[in-house]
């Protein structure tokens, strides 16, 4: 029977908490929103000035510790060194790797065109000198026909649309 009534006792209080909430919710809740609605545009607006004034107290305490110990610094600058030469070499290794593929890549572009260039031309090798001629220039849409076929709109008359009767 006791633990009936506690059972009934922490559920009252649960619910008596909720409605105290529910309460100051409804109570404030204009409040509530104005106060979010002001932090929404205060943020933004501050939030550089934070971020510009946390790298300023890390670099003083950066240079505090330097002036306690100025060991720090050259192990620091030597790690940093380190670290340097260290991409530097992957970086060399990646650009020769590179470069390896980009000649492999030419000289198979180089094959494919000598491959085409002797079967166009029954086996017959050409210069690489001779370029073959283009017949036909290039067609640019901005640079209008060569020809005089323009668009030219009908001269205005008098009697236009069907004649003059």
């Amino acid at each position: 029977m006791d633990m009936e009534v506690e059972i009934i006792n922490a559920d009252e209080e649960e619910i008596s908490y909720f409605e105290s909430i529910t309460g100051l919710v409804q109570n404030n809740g204009w409040y509530f929103l104005a106060f979010i609605i002001l932090l929404a545009y205060l943020v933004p607006k501050l939030w550089p000035h934070y971020l510009k004034w946390s790298e300023q107290r890390a670099l003083a305490a950066y240079d505090a510790d330097i002036k306690k110990n100025p060991d720090l610094f050259k192990q620091k600058q030597e790690e940093l060194q380190k670290a340097r030469a260290k991409f530097q070499e992957e970086y060399e290794k990646k650009a020769k790797i590179a470069l390896e593929k980009q000649k492999e890549k030419e000289k198979k572009i180089l094959e494919e065109k000598r491959a085409l260039l002797n079967n166009g031309t029954g086996g017959q090798s050409i210069n690489s000198s001779e370029k073959p001629k283009k017949s036909k220039p290039d067609y640019n849409p901005l640079m209008g026909s060569g020809s005089g076929s323009n668009y030219r709109p009908p001269r205005r008359s008098a009697c236009s649309g069907g004649g003059c009767g």
